[in-house]
Order: C-alpha cells, then structure tokens, then sequence
C-alpha cells in the first residue's frame, strides 16, 4: 500500500482557494507572511500536481531564498523548523476559528504535501474514530514484526492514514513517532531528521494526553540519543515512569539509557523490575546481557543468553551478543560463528558483515577484514555502515587513530549509535589513550537542535 493509496482525491480548486483565503485572513495566519507563503507554495504546488517539488531542497531555494549551491538539510534546518510551527498553526486555526470550516488543510509531520480533504460532518466522528483505532492496530502489527525498512514504513503508512480520520488521536501519534524513531537508530533515514519528526509526534501525544508513559520514554530516547541532553531524557523518562510504573517497556528504557550513561547500579534496578514485570520482553533480556559485560559479570551474561535461546533462538540481536560475549571472553572463533549465523539469518543486512569483519579484525586476519569491508561497501554503497560500527571495525584491527576519527564522527553526526560509547566492550582498548575522555565528553555535551 502506497501512501497515496490512503488519500481521498483532492477537492475542485476553487474550494480550496476560498479554503486558503480564509486561513490567510484569520487571526491565527495574519501576522505570519512567512506561514502564509509557505501554505500557500505547498497548496498550489499539490494542486498543480508538482508533488515532486515538494521536498526540503527545493522549499528552501523557492520559499525561504536559500541558494542552491550552499544549501544542505544537515546544516541548515528552516525548511523542517517552519514546517513544523506551520503545522502547529493550521492546529490552531482548525480548533479555533476554522472550526466550521467544510475543508481542512493539514500537513503531516514528516511531510511536505499538504493533506487537503472534505471534513466530516460531527456525527460521522465516531465512525472516524472506529477507522482510526483499526489503523493503528495495524499499524502496531508492523511494528512487531522484525525490523526492516519495509515494515516500519508500512506502520507508519497506517499511523499517518489514522491521524488523517483522527488528527489527534493518540495512539497513532505515538505509534508514528515509534515508527520514525526506529527508522532512525536503524539509519534507514537521516537519523537526526527523522528523530525531528519523532520527536514533533510524541510531544503533540503528550500535550494532547500528558499521562502518556510510552510517548514520555520515547521522548527520552531521543533526547539522549541524538540530542545528548541527558537532563531533558532523565525528566522525561522519570515521568513515563511516574505514569506508569507497573509497565515494564518504560522501565527497561530507563534502565538501557542509565546503562548507556555507565550509571551500571542505577540501570540494574530498572531492568530488574522491567523484567521482574515482564519475564518474556526480549529487549529487556538484551539489555541485561549488556549490563552483566558493563560490569564485568561474564558468566552472569551468559546465564541471561541462555535463558533467552529458549524464549528467542533465532533471534539476531541475541546471537550477535553471544558473538560480542565470546570476543570479550577472547574467543574469536566462536565469535565468529555467531557473526556468520546473524548473516544467515539476515543476509546481507551490512551491520552483521561489518561484524565479521571486525572479529576477522581481532583474530589478526587483518586482510580478510579489509576485503570483507570493501566487498561490503561496494554491494550497499559507500554509506552502509554508520561511523560508529566502522570505528569498531577499525578498533578491531588495531586501527587507533582512524577509530577516533570516525568515533568523532559518530559525535558529531549524532549517530544512535554512539549512546553506547561509555560502556560498549569493542573500545576497550581505546580507554586508556587521552582522546577517550575528550570523545565521551563530547557525547555528553548537549547538541543544537
């Protein structure tokens, strides 16, 4: 299902300009030229059927004046930052003196088509309702399933369709920003882009529900993860916890984060409740694994790993922390058994090759790894791997000075995966060289946003 397989056709032109004309005019859009020319570039080019110039570049050079040559989405984030205080206002136009109005102009986040649709008339609104709730099952179907690109853009398709029956309908804002925080720590998307749009999600689910404990932990991950503000994560995971602390999820998203930051004690009591609360939630099991090598308590992670073939066997994330426990213990053979199942299982997915190509690394096999690499890179392209799990690949291989280059990468670019930094096992031979306490406190200094 296409996204546009969920839209309805567009309503007949002069509708909609006297639609527009009235949003110009209102209080909420009078002293706003910019908002007003932004709707209004993003209203005629959807109705042009121009869709195709309705991407970030463009918006910037033919709204907000950007040149062409200099422009770049990482750096400069007007296009995103205005489209998202426009969508917060049209929100305010509808609830207030657009509230009668027989056409409603919506822009998803994520998005810079304009959703512009027929409103329902107010009996139909539990119908509504009953449609938007369906989606979002549907949507949450997707996200159970393992994690690829393919499903977590099917679940987010759902998301957005329900927010278009129901626009502030909870559960599929916090089921989308769920979806678009996956799509990033996995890099499927720009990572720090898409936790923007993660982020806009779940604060609209907590100012329309503050009781929310799951949109408050999701917060609190992407605070930590790609802005490094662990005071703002802290708060806000405290609060998912305040909300709900019978709710095992909130606890071992807590309790991964505290991990994350090296506070090993603090992160064993949340994970102990998460999974005294939940025996069976794998991701809590995971990050227990993780927590029993932080500490240096080998046999203890290998107790959780065996505990965990019986509920998940084939699981890739175990069996690439079996593999990572058996480099710990200086066991690269058997790593690498591990590392070649998780190819099995998911073949050609880069993180699992770059994975042997590191254990290839520390066994010595240093022309092995190499060629690995470059196999690997010239199948998936020159931006496969993340910064981080290629400073680990060159760790690895005794590689020092370009495991910090790309580690300070990593920092800067917000890679998810540079959260574990503190306490991830592959750099262990990098902690006594002076850069390593410059580099973790860099992860530690909040980023601009």
């Amino acid at each position: 299902m296409k996204r546009e397989d969920l839209l309805s056709p567009l309503p007949p032109a002069a509708q909609v300009e006297l639609a527009l004309a009235g949003i110009e005019s209102s209080r909420a859009f009078r002293g706003s030229p910019r908002h007003r020319a932004l709707l209004r570039h993003l209203v005629q080019r959807t109705l042009g059927d121009e869709l195709s110039a309705l991407k970030e570049s463009v918006i910037a050079i033919e709204v907000f004046g950007r040149q062409a040559s200099a422009f770049d989405p990482k750096l400069d984030s007007i296009v995103r930052v205005e489209s998202r205080r426009l969508r917060a206002r049209l929100a305010t136009y509808f609830e207030g003196e657009g509230r009668d109005s027989t056409l409603r102009i919506e822009l998803p986040i994520g998005s810079y088509v304009p959703v512009i649709a027929q409103r329902l008339r107010p009996q139909y609104a539990p119908d509504a309702t009953r449609r938007a709730r369906d989606l979002v099952e549907r949507g949450e179907h997707f996200l159970r399933q393992p994690l690829s690109e393919a499903t977590l853009t099917d679940a987010l398709r759902r998301f957005e369709a329900a927010l278009l029956e129901s626009p502030d309908h909870v559960p599929a804002l916090v089921g989308a920003g769920r979806a678009w925080l996956n799509l990033a720590t996995a890099r499927y998307l720009e990572p720090p882009i898409a936790a923007e749009h993660a982020a806009e999600s779940l604060r609209r689910a907590i100012r329309l529900d503050d009781g929310n404990a799951i949109a408050h932990a999701l917060l609190g991950a992407i605070e930590h993860t790609f802005v490094h503000d662990w005071v703002a994560a802290r708060r806000s995971f405290r609060r998912a916890v305040e909300r709900a602390p019978q709710t095992a999820f909130v606890h071992s998203a807590y309790g991964c984060h505290l991990m994350n930051r090296g506070e090993l004690d603090a992160a064993d009591v949340e994970l102990s409740l998460a999974r005294r609360l939940d025996p069976q939630y794998v991701n809590t099991r995971i990050h227990m694994v993780n927590l029993r090598i932080a500490q240096g308590r080998l046999d203890a992670a290998e107790a959780e790993l065996e505990g965990m073939r019986d509920i998940a066997p084939d699981s890739m994330p175990l069996i690439a922390m079996a593999g990572l426990l058996s480099l710990v213990r200086g066991d690269a053979e058997t790593a690498l058994t591990h590392y070649r199942r998780t190819c099995a299982l998911a073949p050609g997915h880069p993180g699992c090759v770059a994975s042997v190509a590191a254990v290839l690394g520390y066994a010595g096999r240093i022309d092995e790894a190499d060629a690995t690499m470059a196999r690997l890179l010239e199948e998936h392209g020159p931006n496969a791997v993340s910064p981080y799990v290629s400073a680990i690949v060159a760790t690895r291989c005794g590689r020092t000075d370009r495991a910090f280059e790309l580690l300070q990468h990593a920092v800067d670019g917000a890679d998810p995966g540079a959260i574990v930094l503190p306490i991830d096992a592959s750099f262990a031979s990098l902690r006594s060289d002076p850069r390593w306490l410059l580099l973790v406190a860099a992860l530690r200094k909040p980023r601009r946003t």
